[in-house]
């Protein structure tokens, strides 16, 4: 599916969610990760029914795992689930969200004819605020509180980690006078990025290279990556909004509990994230269930338009990846691997028209090393020198592998149009990149200037 349409997708459950309660689990299957080896034979099989311990009622989409390795399983709709044994004896670990999760000791006198079966009975955990003890929260928020305690934790242990980056940023003038979108700026970057614990996520711009010369385009320039993990306040465009990871979260969204997949193993949560007042965040964040981590995550800012700017609509997206996962998956950390910007600006000018302009960013990160810290994440450890590593924009090669240029923007990177011209010229709804002769009027920008200053 294009990722416009899949992002689309997921910001129309995040509205569908705002009424929504946990929904069951699709199915009781169980799926092996194939991220770790697994013992060839089993030495038995656990066969287990989930159901709440006040109401006798299944618990469909509970997982079990034996604790020490990787991969589980899953209940399905009569809350029955069944797990391969890799060794006797054992505990098997059994949640679900919003329930302690309980301990099932395993020894091999347990077995009958290879099977051991259980009926585990899971109690709802409640959480302390204070003096005042919640019982009643929406599985949603009480599964976000633990991913907060959790955050903090691996923030701790974490203390710090590098890692490289590659950006691109595609600017295409839409006009009422243009029959498609035009190219009109290309923007590559790469990156050393660097988080510590009370310093935040840093970034250091190695290399940069612009069509057209000049500045970037003041409404709609290359973003940093945010922070959407570790730090309290998210940056986006140039605004700090109270990211939905921050320490008292729950005071400004709330969460409502979607829909349940698992693959390779992992149990993934979807959560719609609903602000509670304006000027915060709305959307969808995916959790892995079992690690209390972000795996994904696409949100839409509600900005309100001030100054010269009539319109700014954007939404962002992020995707995580494990960079280290301990035995036991105690103290497994996923990091950002992806981030996308897109959206569109529209400035009013006294005296000028400026047409509506849309912005698409990717940034990938790369060599993502978890605990490091002080010089090694400095400009001289990280990215080679290019005077003597590359020749030309050879920098821009590993990202551009890895990111291939869409039709737009092999016309941005080879137009000679745009390499002659000045970003002011490129706003004017005149000749387009792909139409012979003139097309519009070719309207002045007298005493404007579009371009502002880089942000190292």
């Amino acid at each position: 599916m294009p990722s416009t349409l899949r992002r689309s997708a997921w910001l129309a459950f995040a509205l569908v969610a705002l009424t929504a309660q946990a929904q069951p689990v699709r199915t009781g299957v169980t799926v092996p990760d194939r991220s770790a080896p697994r013992p060839t034979e089993s030495v038995g099989r656990f066969e287990a029914t989930v159901v709440d311990a006040e109401t006798r009622q299944p618990l469909p989409g509970a997982t079990a795992q034996v604790q020490g390795f990787q991969g589980g399983a899953s209940a399905d709709a009569e809350g029955r689930l069944a797990l391969d044994l890799p060794e006797l004896p054992a505990t098997v670990v059994v949640r679900f969200v919003g329930y302690a999760p309980g301990l099932v000791p395993l020894t091999a006198e347990d077995l009958q004819d290879g099977v051991v079966r259980r009926t585990v009975r899971l109690s709802p955990a409640p959480t302390t605020l204070g003096e005042v003890v919640v019982t009643d929260e929406p599985p949603g928020e009480v599964l976000w509180r633990r991913l907060l305690a959790r955050r903090q934790r691996l923030s701790v242990r974490l203390g710090a980690y590098a890692a490289e980056g590659y950006s691109r940023l595609l600017l295409t003038r839409d006009g009422v006078t243009d029959v498609r979108p035009v190219a009109i700026s290309l923007t590559e970057a790469v990156s050393n990025l660097s988080w510590s614990r009370g310093l935040g996520l840093q970034e250091e711009v190695v290399a940069r290279r612009r069509l057209p010369d000049g500045g970037p385009f003041r409404w709609a320039g290359l973003e940093p990556l945010p922070d959407l993990y570790f730090e309290d306040v998210l940056w986006l465009d140039g605004r700090p909004i109270p990211s939905p990871t921050r320490y008292d979260a729950l005071d400004h969204y709330a969460f409502r509990l979607g829909e349940t997949v698992e693959v390779d193993g992992l149990r993934y949560l979807d959560l719609a994230v609903i602000p509670r007042r304006g000027g915060l965040v709305a959307g969808r964040i995916r959790v892995v269930d079992s690690l209390l981590v972000i795996a994904e995550a696409d949100l839409r800012a509600d900005f309100s338009p001030g100054g010269s700017v009539d319109l700014f609509d954007a939404s962002y997206h992020w995707e995580f990846e494990p960079v280290w996962t301990s035995a036991s998956l105690a103290d497994s950390v996923w990091l950002p691997r992806r981030f996308d910007r897109e959206g569109t600006v529209q400035v009013n000018l006294p005296g000028n028209r400026i047409p509506q302009v849309r912005f698409r960013q990717t940034t990938l990160l790369d060599l993502v090393v978890p605990g490091v810290r002080g010089e090694a994440t400095g400009l001289g450890r990280r990215y080679r020198n290019p005077r003597s590593a590359y020749a030309g924009h050879e920098i821009f090669r590993a990202g551009r592998a890895a990111l291939p240029f869409d039709s737009l923007e092999v016309v941005a990177n080879e137009s000679e149009w745009i390499r002659r011209s000045e970003l002011a010229d490129l706003l004017k709804p005149q000749e387009g990149l792909s139409l012979g002769g003139l097309f519009g009027a070719a309207l002045s920008l007298a005493g404007v200037d579009v371009e502002g200053e880089d942000d190292d």
